[in-house]
Protein backbone atom coordinates (compact mmCIF):
# COMPACT_ATOMS: atom_id res chain seq x y z
CA UNK A 1 0.00 0.00 0.00
CA UNK A 2 1.21 3.54 -0.99
CA UNK A 3 1.44 5.36 2.52
CA UNK A 4 0.96 9.06 0.24
CA UNK A 5 -2.36 7.45 -1.34
CA UNK A 6 -5.76 7.72 -0.55
CA UNK A 7 -7.19 4.64 1.84
CA UNK A 8 -9.53 2.28 -0.12
CA UNK A 9 -11.96 0.60 1.36
CA UNK A 10 -13.97 -2.21 0.53
CA UNK A 11 -17.60 -1.78 -0.96
CA UNK A 12 -20.55 -3.56 0.38
CA UNK A 13 -20.32 -6.00 -2.47
CA UNK A 14 -16.43 -7.02 -1.56
CA UNK A 15 -17.26 -8.06 2.03
CA UNK A 16 -19.91 -10.49 3.58
CA UNK A 17 -21.69 -9.18 6.11
CA UNK A 18 -21.50 -5.96 8.62
CA UNK A 19 -18.41 -4.78 9.71
CA UNK A 20 -18.03 -2.21 12.12
CA UNK A 21 -14.98 -0.12 13.22
CA UNK A 22 -14.14 -1.47 16.84
CA UNK A 23 -13.77 1.74 17.97
CA UNK A 24 -13.91 1.20 21.79
CA UNK A 25 -11.04 -1.22 21.97
CA UNK A 26 -8.98 0.09 18.85
CA UNK A 27 -9.33 3.34 17.89
CA UNK A 28 -6.30 3.62 16.21
CA UNK A 29 -4.42 1.68 13.90
CA UNK A 30 -3.12 -1.79 14.86
CA UNK A 31 0.19 -3.03 13.97
CA UNK A 32 0.79 -6.41 11.98
CA UNK A 33 1.97 -8.15 15.09
CA UNK A 34 -1.51 -7.19 17.04
CA UNK A 35 -3.21 -7.98 13.96
CA UNK A 36 -2.25 -11.35 14.05
CA UNK A 37 -1.89 -12.32 17.89
CA UNK A 38 -4.55 -10.36 19.44
CA UNK A 39 -7.48 -10.13 17.54
CA UNK A 40 -7.71 -13.85 15.88
CA UNK A 41 -7.55 -15.12 19.81
CA UNK A 42 -10.69 -12.80 21.00
CA UNK A 43 -12.58 -14.09 18.33
CA UNK A 44 -11.48 -17.38 18.67
CA UNK A 45 -12.02 -17.45 22.56
CA UNK A 46 -15.17 -15.43 22.43
CA UNK A 47 -17.10 -17.85 18.98
CA UNK A 48 -15.82 -21.02 21.86
CA UNK A 49 -18.01 -19.20 24.17
CA UNK A 50 -20.73 -18.43 22.56
CA UNK A 51 -21.26 -21.72 20.63
CA UNK A 52 -20.23 -23.86 23.96
CA UNK A 53 -23.71 -21.39 25.14
CA UNK A 54 -25.51 -21.96 22.00
CA UNK A 55 -25.51 -18.55 21.28
CA UNK A 56 -26.60 -17.33 18.08
CA UNK A 57 -23.66 -15.23 17.00
CA UNK A 58 -20.29 -15.89 16.45
CA UNK A 59 -17.57 -12.94 16.44
CA UNK A 60 -14.91 -12.18 13.44
CA UNK A 61 -12.16 -9.57 13.18
CA UNK A 62 -10.14 -8.47 10.25
CA UNK A 63 -7.66 -5.70 9.73
CA UNK A 64 -8.69 -3.40 7.09
CA UNK A 65 -5.89 -0.32 5.88
CA UNK A 66 -4.59 -1.53 9.81
CA UNK A 67 -8.17 -0.79 11.78
CA UNK A 68 -9.69 -3.49 13.46
CA UNK A 69 -13.04 -4.13 12.09
CA UNK A 70 -15.56 -6.80 13.73
CA UNK A 71 -18.74 -8.96 12.91
CA UNK A 72 -21.23 -10.57 14.58
CA UNK A 73 -22.08 -13.20 12.10
CA UNK A 74 -25.07 -16.09 12.26
CA UNK A 75 -23.45 -19.45 13.53
CA UNK A 76 -24.05 -22.74 12.84
CA UNK A 77 -24.75 -25.74 14.54
CA UNK A 78 -25.07 -29.03 12.49
CA UNK A 79 -27.64 -31.40 13.14
CA UNK A 80 -29.53 -28.93 15.48
CA UNK A 81 -32.65 -27.22 14.06
CA UNK A 82 -33.19 -23.29 14.88
CA UNK A 83 -36.24 -24.35 17.38
CA UNK A 84 -33.71 -27.03 18.75
CA UNK A 85 -30.91 -24.54 19.38
CA UNK A 86 -32.79 -21.81 20.44
CA UNK A 87 -34.51 -24.30 23.43
CA UNK A 88 -31.06 -25.44 24.59
CA UNK A 89 -29.90 -22.11 24.47
CA UNK A 90 -32.78 -21.34 26.88
CA UNK A 91 -31.88 -24.18 28.94
CA UNK A 92 -28.21 -24.37 29.43
CA UNK A 93 -27.50 -20.95 29.06
CA UNK A 94 -30.11 -18.27 29.79
CA UNK A 95 -31.84 -20.33 32.63
CA UNK A 96 -28.62 -22.00 34.59
CA UNK A 97 -25.69 -19.71 33.16
CA UNK A 98 -26.70 -16.14 33.41
CA UNK A 99 -28.23 -16.28 36.66
CA UNK A 100 -24.92 -17.51 37.81
CA UNK A 101 -21.64 -15.52 36.42
CA UNK A 102 -20.85 -14.25 38.85
CA UNK A 103 -19.97 -17.04 40.89
CA UNK A 104 -18.79 -19.07 38.35
CA UNK A 105 -15.93 -16.19 37.42
CA UNK A 106 -14.90 -16.08 40.89
CA UNK A 107 -14.35 -19.79 41.62
CA UNK A 108 -13.87 -21.19 37.96
CA UNK A 109 -13.11 -18.85 35.61
CA UNK A 110 -10.72 -16.23 37.14
CA UNK A 111 -9.25 -19.38 38.75
CA UNK A 112 -7.94 -20.43 35.61
CA UNK A 113 -6.67 -17.66 34.22
CA UNK A 114 -4.38 -16.86 36.92
CA UNK A 115 -1.78 -19.87 36.80
CA UNK A 116 -1.06 -18.91 32.85
CA UNK A 117 -0.74 -14.85 34.10
CA UNK A 118 1.78 -15.40 36.91
CA UNK A 119 3.74 -17.69 34.16
CA UNK A 120 4.09 -15.20 31.38
CA UNK A 121 4.49 -12.66 33.96
CA UNK A 122 7.59 -14.36 35.93
CA UNK A 123 9.66 -15.90 32.68
CA UNK A 124 12.69 -15.02 31.98
CA UNK A 125 12.47 -14.95 28.11
CA UNK A 126 16.20 -13.62 27.49
CA UNK A 127 17.29 -17.46 28.74
CA UNK A 128 15.43 -19.39 26.20
CA UNK A 129 17.02 -19.89 22.74
CA UNK A 130 14.95 -19.33 19.84
CA UNK A 131 13.03 -22.60 19.17
CA UNK A 132 12.28 -22.53 23.23
CA UNK A 133 11.29 -18.99 22.71
CA UNK A 134 9.26 -19.79 19.71
CA UNK A 135 7.11 -22.65 21.27
CA UNK A 136 7.05 -21.15 24.08
CA UNK A 137 5.19 -18.23 22.47
CA UNK A 138 2.78 -20.93 20.85
CA UNK A 139 1.83 -21.78 24.44
CA UNK A 140 0.81 -18.79 25.54
CA UNK A 141 -1.11 -17.75 22.68
CA UNK A 142 -3.34 -20.82 23.12
CA UNK A 143 -3.40 -19.68 27.14
CA UNK A 144 -4.81 -16.27 25.26
CA UNK A 145 -7.55 -17.40 23.70
CA UNK A 146 -8.28 -19.69 27.59
CA UNK A 147 -8.74 -15.75 28.25
CA UNK A 148 -10.97 -14.89 25.72
CA UNK A 149 -13.03 -17.86 26.12
CA UNK A 150 -13.13 -17.02 29.34
CA UNK A 151 -14.26 -12.97 28.64
CA UNK A 152 -16.68 -14.54 26.24
CA UNK A 153 -18.51 -16.60 29.28
CA UNK A 154 -18.61 -13.59 31.30
CA UNK A 155 -19.97 -11.30 28.83
CA UNK A 156 -23.58 -12.58 29.74
CA UNK A 157 -23.60 -10.79 33.03
CA UNK A 158 -24.89 -7.70 30.79
CA UNK A 159 -27.52 -10.70 29.75
CA UNK A 160 -28.30 -10.52 33.71
CA UNK A 161 -28.10 -6.30 33.88
CA UNK A 162 -30.22 -6.06 30.80
CA UNK A 163 -32.58 -8.11 32.20
CA UNK A 164 -32.66 -6.38 35.55
CA UNK A 165 -32.72 -3.24 33.91
CA UNK A 166 -35.44 -3.56 31.58
CA UNK A 167 -37.53 -5.59 34.74
CA UNK A 168 -37.08 -2.43 36.56
CA UNK A 169 -38.33 -0.32 33.38
CA UNK A 170 -41.41 -2.06 33.42
CA UNK A 171 -42.37 -2.23 37.08
CA UNK A 172 -41.16 1.44 38.17
CA UNK A 173 -41.20 3.58 34.78
CA UNK A 174 -38.76 5.70 36.58
CA UNK A 175 -38.08 9.29 34.17
CA UNK A 176 -34.59 8.41 33.72
CA UNK A 177 -33.73 5.36 31.84
CA UNK A 178 -30.24 5.33 33.81
CA UNK A 179 -31.58 4.82 37.15
CA UNK A 180 -31.95 0.99 36.93
CA UNK A 181 -28.07 1.02 35.72
CA UNK A 182 -27.63 2.82 39.25
CA UNK A 183 -28.73 0.11 40.65
CA UNK A 184 -25.53 -2.18 39.98
CA UNK A 185 -23.39 0.31 40.79
CA UNK A 186 -21.01 1.28 44.07
CA UNK A 187 -19.55 -1.96 44.31
CA UNK A 188 -15.43 -2.11 45.00
CA UNK A 189 -13.43 -2.67 42.06
CA UNK A 190 -9.95 -3.43 41.42
CA UNK A 191 -10.09 0.05 39.44
CA UNK A 192 -12.09 1.37 42.17
CA UNK A 193 -9.04 0.08 44.55
CA UNK A 194 -6.42 1.34 41.73
CA UNK A 195 -7.95 5.26 42.08
CA UNK A 196 -7.69 4.70 45.55
CA UNK A 197 -3.76 3.62 45.69
CA UNK A 198 -3.47 6.71 43.29
CA UNK A 199 -5.33 8.73 45.70
CA UNK A 200 -2.91 8.35 48.49
CA UNK A 201 0.28 8.91 46.40
CA UNK A 202 -1.46 12.27 45.33
CA UNK A 203 -1.96 13.20 48.96
CA UNK A 204 1.69 12.17 49.74
CA UNK A 205 3.04 15.17 47.19
CA UNK A 206 0.30 17.15 48.35
CA UNK A 207 1.70 17.15 52.02
CA UNK A 208 4.94 17.61 51.06
CA UNK A 209 6.39 21.20 49.82
CA UNK A 210 9.02 18.96 48.29
CA UNK A 211 7.46 16.59 46.57
CA UNK A 212 4.66 19.12 45.24
CA UNK A 213 7.24 21.18 43.95
CA UNK A 214 8.52 18.13 41.54
CA UNK A 215 5.13 18.01 39.78
CA UNK A 216 4.74 21.68 39.11
CA UNK A 217 6.16 21.29 36.31
CA UNK A 218 4.10 21.04 33.10
CA UNK A 219 6.07 18.52 31.57
CA UNK A 220 5.05 15.13 33.19
CA UNK A 221 8.26 13.40 31.85
CA UNK A 222 10.34 15.91 33.90
CA UNK A 223 8.76 14.55 37.49
CA UNK A 224 10.87 11.83 37.40
CA UNK A 225 14.77 13.31 37.09
CA UNK A 226 13.60 15.67 39.57
CA UNK A 227 12.16 13.17 42.19
CA UNK A 228 15.32 11.34 41.45
CA UNK A 229 17.33 14.87 43.13
CA UNK A 230 16.42 14.22 46.77
CA UNK A 231 16.27 11.54 49.03
CA UNK A 232 12.28 12.41 49.55
CA UNK A 233 11.89 12.16 45.98
CA UNK A 234 13.33 8.87 45.87
CA UNK A 235 11.28 7.37 48.66
CA UNK A 236 8.57 8.75 46.56
CA UNK A 237 9.74 7.05 43.57
CA UNK A 238 10.03 3.59 45.47
CA UNK A 239 6.35 3.62 46.50
CA UNK A 240 5.44 4.59 42.78
CA UNK A 241 7.35 2.06 41.45
CA UNK A 242 5.48 -0.25 44.20
CA UNK A 243 2.02 0.98 42.64
CA UNK A 244 3.12 -0.02 38.84
CA UNK A 245 3.79 -3.15 40.41
CA UNK A 246 0.68 -3.94 41.46
CA UNK A 247 -1.76 -1.82 38.57
CA UNK A 248 0.72 -1.28 35.93
CA UNK A 249 -0.02 -3.91 33.82
CA UNK A 250 -2.18 -1.57 31.71
CA UNK A 251 -1.62 0.49 28.89
CA UNK A 252 -4.00 3.30 26.98
CA UNK A 253 -6.41 0.98 24.79
CA UNK A 254 -6.64 -3.16 24.72
CA UNK A 255 -5.72 -4.98 21.47
CA UNK A 256 -2.10 -2.47 20.72
CA UNK A 257 0.97 -4.91 21.52
CA UNK A 258 3.31 -1.65 20.75
CA UNK A 259 1.80 0.33 23.42
CA UNK A 260 4.14 0.29 26.23
CA UNK A 261 2.50 -0.64 29.63
CA UNK A 262 2.55 2.01 32.65
CA UNK A 263 5.34 -0.29 34.03
CA UNK A 264 7.63 0.64 30.50
CA UNK A 265 6.34 4.40 30.47
CA UNK A 266 5.46 5.40 33.53
CA UNK A 267 5.10 9.32 32.59
CA UNK A 268 1.31 7.96 31.62
CA UNK A 269 0.52 7.35 35.43
CA UNK A 270 2.44 10.55 36.34
CA UNK A 271 0.58 12.11 34.45
CA UNK A 272 -2.71 11.10 35.68
CA UNK A 273 -1.20 11.88 39.01
CA UNK A 274 0.15 15.45 38.47
CA UNK A 275 -3.79 16.06 37.84
CA UNK A 276 -4.89 14.65 40.55
CA UNK A 277 -2.70 16.78 42.81
CA UNK A 278 -3.73 20.05 41.99
CA UNK A 279 -7.79 18.34 43.64
CA UNK A 280 -8.55 19.30 46.60
CA UNK A 281 -9.43 16.73 49.43
CA UNK A 282 -13.13 16.43 48.85
CA UNK A 283 -12.49 15.63 44.91
CA UNK A 284 -11.17 12.19 46.72
CA UNK A 285 -12.70 8.83 44.73
CA UNK A 286 -13.81 7.40 47.70
CA UNK A 287 -16.35 10.31 48.47
CA UNK A 288 -17.86 9.79 44.92
CA UNK A 289 -17.98 6.12 45.45
CA UNK A 290 -19.90 6.27 48.65
CA UNK A 291 -22.16 8.53 47.09
CA UNK A 292 -22.39 5.51 44.89
CA UNK A 293 -23.29 3.19 47.18
CA UNK A 294 -25.72 5.53 48.98
CA UNK A 295 -27.80 5.95 45.73
CA UNK A 296 -27.38 2.44 45.04
CA UNK A 297 -29.21 1.46 48.63
CA UNK A 298 -31.56 4.66 48.54
CA UNK A 299 -33.23 3.23 44.83
CA UNK A 300 -33.26 -0.73 46.13
CA UNK A 301 -34.84 0.00 49.46
CA UNK A 302 -37.37 2.56 47.85
CA UNK A 303 -38.04 -0.17 45.04
CA UNK A 304 -38.45 -3.02 47.84
CA UNK A 305 -41.15 -0.91 49.29
CA UNK A 306 -42.59 -0.59 46.42
CA UNK A 307 -43.61 -4.29 45.72
CA UNK A 308 -43.77 -5.31 49.02
CA UNK A 309 -47.37 -5.94 48.39
CA UNK A 310 -46.60 -8.25 45.82
CA UNK A 311 -44.86 -11.24 46.86
CA UNK A 312 -44.29 -12.51 43.26
CA UNK A 313 -43.29 -9.32 41.88
CA UNK A 314 -40.72 -8.57 44.87
CA UNK A 315 -38.96 -12.20 44.39
CA UNK A 316 -38.59 -11.62 40.63
CA UNK A 317 -37.02 -7.90 41.44
CA UNK A 318 -34.99 -9.71 43.82
CA UNK A 319 -34.03 -13.11 41.76
CA UNK A 320 -33.18 -10.40 38.86
CA UNK A 321 -31.17 -7.92 41.13
CA UNK A 322 -28.85 -11.22 42.38
CA UNK A 323 -27.47 -12.25 39.05
CA UNK A 324 -27.13 -8.66 38.13
CA UNK A 325 -25.54 -7.56 40.71
CA UNK A 326 -22.27 -8.76 39.78
CA UNK A 327 -22.12 -6.87 36.31
CA UNK A 328 -19.84 -3.67 37.85
CA UNK A 329 -17.22 -6.00 39.61
CA UNK A 330 -17.34 -8.52 36.71
CA UNK A 331 -16.94 -5.60 33.92
CA UNK A 332 -14.19 -3.85 36.28
CA UNK A 333 -12.37 -6.33 37.49
CA UNK A 334 -12.07 -9.24 34.31
CA UNK A 335 -10.35 -6.33 32.25
CA UNK A 336 -7.64 -5.53 34.51
CA UNK A 337 -6.91 -9.91 34.03
CA UNK A 338 -8.14 -10.48 30.92
CA UNK A 339 -8.33 -6.84 28.61
CA UNK A 340 -4.67 -5.63 30.24
CA UNK A 341 -2.38 -7.49 31.35
CA UNK A 342 -3.82 -10.70 29.25
CA UNK A 343 -2.33 -8.27 26.48
CA UNK A 344 0.50 -6.59 28.48
CA UNK A 345 2.15 -9.81 29.12
CA UNK A 346 2.25 -10.70 25.67
CA UNK A 347 4.44 -7.72 24.64
CA UNK A 348 7.37 -9.44 27.22
CA UNK A 349 8.16 -12.40 24.10
CA UNK A 350 7.63 -9.94 21.40
CA UNK A 351 10.16 -7.07 22.63
CA UNK A 352 12.38 -10.38 23.39
CA UNK A 353 12.13 -11.13 19.75
CA UNK A 354 12.71 -7.54 18.89
CA UNK A 355 15.86 -7.04 20.72
CA UNK A 356 17.40 -10.33 19.23
CA UNK A 357 16.27 -9.21 15.78
CA UNK A 358 17.62 -5.69 16.53
CA UNK A 359 21.07 -6.91 17.86
CA UNK A 360 21.57 -9.18 14.74
CA UNK A 361 20.99 -6.13 12.45
CA UNK A 362 17.32 -7.21 11.35
CA UNK A 363 15.84 -4.86 12.54
CA UNK A 364 16.75 -0.61 14.03
CA UNK A 365 15.21 -1.32 17.05
CA UNK A 366 13.22 -4.18 19.40
CA UNK A 367 9.92 -1.85 19.13
CA UNK A 368 9.83 -2.63 15.33
CA UNK A 369 9.28 -5.95 15.99
CA UNK A 370 5.38 -5.22 15.90
CA UNK A 371 5.59 -4.07 12.27
CA UNK A 372 6.34 -7.74 11.52
CA UNK A 373 4.06 -10.46 10.92
CA UNK A 374 4.57 -13.33 13.58
CA UNK A 375 5.25 -15.78 10.46
CA UNK A 376 7.74 -13.23 9.41
CA UNK A 377 9.56 -13.05 13.00
CA UNK A 378 10.05 -17.15 13.36
CA UNK A 379 11.25 -17.13 9.49
CA UNK A 380 13.65 -14.08 10.19
CA UNK A 381 15.27 -15.53 13.64
CA UNK A 382 16.19 -18.95 11.31
CA UNK A 383 17.49 -17.03 7.98
CA UNK A 384 18.61 -13.87 9.32
CA UNK A 385 16.75 -11.74 6.71
CA UNK A 386 17.39 -7.96 7.07
CA UNK A 387 13.74 -6.68 7.53
CA UNK A 388 14.54 -3.07 8.08
CA UNK A 389 13.18 -1.58 5.00
CA UNK A 390 9.25 -3.94 5.99
CA UNK A 391 9.25 -2.80 9.13
CA UNK A 392 9.82 0.79 8.14
CA UNK A 393 7.52 0.85 5.56
CA UNK A 394 4.80 -0.69 7.72
CA UNK A 395 5.55 1.94 10.01
CA UNK A 396 4.65 4.47 7.90
CA UNK A 397 1.31 3.20 6.39
CA UNK A 398 0.22 2.85 10.50
CA UNK A 399 1.72 6.45 10.76
CA UNK A 400 -0.70 7.45 7.29
CA UNK A 401 -3.49 5.38 8.21
CA UNK A 402 -3.92 7.01 12.10
CA UNK A 403 -4.47 10.36 10.19
CA UNK A 404 -7.81 9.47 8.57
CA UNK A 405 -11.30 8.39 10.42
CA UNK A 406 -12.22 5.12 8.83
CA UNK A 407 -15.92 4.58 7.65
CA UNK A 408 -17.34 3.12 11.18
CA UNK A 409 -19.44 0.21 8.92
CA UNK A 410 -18.70 -1.50 6.13
CA UNK A 411 -20.87 -3.97 3.91
CA UNK A 412 -24.68 -4.61 4.29
CA UNK A 413 -26.48 -5.75 7.30
CA UNK A 414 -27.45 -9.60 7.46
CA UNK A 415 -29.86 -11.78 9.36
CA UNK A 416 -29.09 -12.15 12.92
CA UNK A 417 -31.82 -13.66 15.88
CA UNK A 418 -32.50 -10.43 17.26
CA UNK A 419 -34.41 -12.14 20.24
CA UNK A 420 -31.31 -12.92 21.05
CA UNK A 421 -30.97 -11.44 25.00
CA UNK A 422 -27.12 -11.43 23.66
CA UNK A 423 -27.38 -9.18 20.70
CA UNK A 424 -29.32 -7.09 22.74
CA UNK A 425 -27.37 -6.62 25.62
CA UNK A 426 -23.43 -6.82 24.23
CA UNK A 427 -24.44 -5.24 21.14
CA UNK A 428 -26.89 -2.76 21.91
CA UNK A 429 -26.51 -1.52 25.01
CA UNK A 430 -22.54 -2.16 26.05
CA UNK A 431 -21.17 -1.74 22.39
CA UNK A 432 -23.98 0.90 21.04
CA UNK A 433 -23.87 -1.07 17.36
CA UNK A 434 -27.88 -2.10 17.27
CA UNK A 435 -29.59 0.58 16.33
CA UNK A 436 -27.99 3.50 16.97
CA UNK A 437 -28.34 6.81 17.30
CA UNK A 438 -29.96 8.76 14.55
CA UNK A 439 -27.30 12.23 14.17
CA UNK A 440 -28.62 15.97 14.52
CA UNK A 441 -29.02 17.89 11.40
CA UNK A 442 -28.51 20.89 13.73
CA UNK A 443 -24.10 21.64 13.35
CA UNK A 444 -24.29 22.96 16.82
CA UNK A 445 -26.00 19.96 18.11
CA UNK A 446 -24.61 16.55 18.51
CA UNK A 447 -26.75 13.27 19.79
CA UNK A 448 -26.15 10.04 21.68
CA UNK A 449 -26.87 7.87 24.40
CA UNK A 450 -27.86 9.03 27.51
CA UNK A 451 -25.87 7.06 29.61
CA UNK A 452 -25.74 9.35 33.35
CA UNK A 453 -28.46 11.76 34.08
CA UNK A 454 -27.86 15.58 34.62
CA UNK A 455 -26.51 18.92 32.97
CA UNK A 456 -24.15 20.42 33.01
CA UNK A 457 -21.60 23.75 31.10
CA UNK A 458 -18.04 23.42 30.73
CA UNK A 459 -15.12 24.11 28.67
CA UNK A 460 -14.14 21.03 26.31
CA UNK A 461 -11.22 19.28 26.17
CA UNK A 462 -10.46 16.53 23.77
CA UNK A 463 -8.75 13.81 25.31
CA UNK A 464 -7.06 10.83 23.04
CA UNK A 465 -4.80 9.57 25.08
CA UNK A 466 -4.10 9.08 28.46
CA UNK A 467 -1.22 10.94 28.15
CA UNK A 468 -2.90 13.83 27.51
CA UNK A 469 -4.72 13.91 30.50
CA UNK A 470 -2.64 16.55 32.28
CA UNK A 471 -4.23 19.24 30.02
CA UNK A 472 -7.58 18.47 31.78
CA UNK A 473 -8.39 21.24 34.64
CA UNK A 474 -11.04 20.83 37.20
CA UNK A 475 -14.65 21.24 36.15
CA UNK A 476 -13.39 20.30 32.22
CA UNK A 477 -15.84 18.37 29.86
CA UNK A 478 -13.55 15.44 28.67
CA UNK A 479 -14.34 14.39 25.31
CA UNK A 480 -13.11 11.22 24.19
CA UNK A 481 -13.32 8.30 21.51
CA UNK A 482 -13.86 5.33 24.47
CA UNK A 483 -12.40 4.92 27.92
CA UNK A 484 -11.02 1.76 29.70
CA UNK A 485 -10.66 1.34 32.90
CA UNK A 486 -7.09 2.79 33.22
CA UNK A 487 -8.94 6.13 32.56
CA UNK A 488 -10.83 6.08 35.11
CA UNK A 489 -9.46 8.79 37.59
CA UNK A 490 -10.12 11.22 35.15
CA UNK A 491 -13.54 11.17 35.99
CA UNK A 492 -12.37 12.52 39.45
CA UNK A 493 -11.69 15.19 37.52
CA UNK A 494 -14.31 16.52 35.35
CA UNK A 495 -17.72 17.76 35.23
CA UNK A 496 -18.95 15.75 32.53
CA UNK A 497 -18.04 13.30 29.27
CA UNK A 498 -18.73 12.78 25.95
CA UNK A 499 -17.45 9.47 24.24
CA UNK A 500 -17.36 8.23 20.89
CA UNK A 501 -18.32 5.00 21.35
CA UNK A 502 -20.61 2.89 24.10
CA UNK A 503 -23.99 2.62 24.76
CA UNK A 504 -25.97 2.37 28.36
CA UNK A 505 -23.65 -0.80 29.56
CA UNK A 506 -20.29 0.79 28.81
CA UNK A 507 -17.37 1.50 30.14
CA UNK A 508 -17.65 5.32 30.49
CA UNK A 509 -21.64 5.04 30.82
CA UNK A 510 -21.12 2.82 33.92
CA UNK A 511 -18.01 4.90 35.71
CA UNK A 512 -19.77 8.06 34.72
CA UNK A 513 -22.41 7.42 37.08
CA UNK A 514 -20.22 6.26 39.50
CA UNK A 515 -18.98 9.91 39.80
CA UNK A 516 -22.79 11.46 39.32
CA UNK A 517 -20.89 12.76 36.21
CA UNK A 518 -23.56 13.60 33.26
CA UNK A 519 -22.66 11.54 30.02
CA UNK A 520 -23.43 11.34 26.58
CA UNK A 521 -21.77 8.06 24.94
CA UNK A 522 -22.05 6.66 21.28
CA UNK A 523 -22.02 10.13 19.64
CA UNK A 524 -20.00 8.58 16.83
CA UNK A 525 -18.47 12.65 16.15
CA UNK A 526 -18.03 13.97 19.14
CA UNK A 527 -14.25 13.76 19.13
CA UNK A 528 -14.38 15.27 15.13
CA UNK A 529 -16.74 18.15 16.21
CA UNK A 530 -15.84 19.14 19.17
CA UNK A 531 -12.50 21.41 19.96
CA UNK A 532 -10.39 22.10 22.49
CA UNK A 533 -11.65 25.33 24.45
CA UNK A 534 -15.15 24.98 23.13
CA UNK A 535 -17.98 25.96 25.68
CA UNK A 536 -20.19 22.74 25.39
CA UNK A 537 -23.54 21.56 27.56
CA UNK A 538 -23.88 18.08 28.06
CA UNK A 539 -27.45 16.80 29.10
CA UNK A 540 -26.72 13.12 30.26
CA UNK A 541 -30.70 12.75 30.74
CA UNK A 542 -31.58 13.64 27.55
CA UNK A 543 -28.79 12.31 25.53
CA UNK A 544 -27.76 15.76 23.54
CA UNK A 545 -24.56 17.86 23.47
CA UNK A 546 -24.71 21.48 22.43
CA UNK A 547 -21.74 23.51 21.02
CA UNK A 548 -22.53 26.58 23.38
CA UNK A 549 -19.43 28.76 21.95
CA UNK A 550 -17.06 27.82 19.45
CA UNK A 551 -13.83 29.48 21.23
Amino acid sequence: MNASAAPAFPSPDEVEGLWAWDKIHAPRPLTPLSSDIVTPALAEGFTRAQRAFYCSVGLAFRAINYYAYARFYPLEYPGLGPEERRERYRQTTLATVVPHVGRLWREEWLPSIEPGLARARETDYASLDDAGLVSLVDELQEEHVHRWEVHGRINFVLVAASWFADYYDEVFSPPDKAEAYECLQGFDTLSVQAGRDLWKLSRAVKADAGLRKAFETGDPGAIVPRLQASGRGRRFLAAFGEYLDRWGWRSDAIFELADPTWRERPVIPLNTLQGYVRLDDGSDPDVSFRRSVERRETLLAKARAGLAHDPEKLRRFEELYEAAKDNLVITEDHNYYIDQMGVAVLRLPFLEFGRRLARRGQLEGPDDVFYLHFDEVKAGLVSGEDMRRTAAGRKAEVAAMAKIVPPPLLGRPERLDREDPFISAMGGKMLGLVDPVEPSRDPDVINGVPASPGTVQGVAKVVRRLEEASKLQRGDIMVCEMTVPPWTPLFSTVSGLVADTGGILSHCAIVAREHRLPAVVGTVVGTQRIKDGMIVTVDGTKGIVRIDSRG
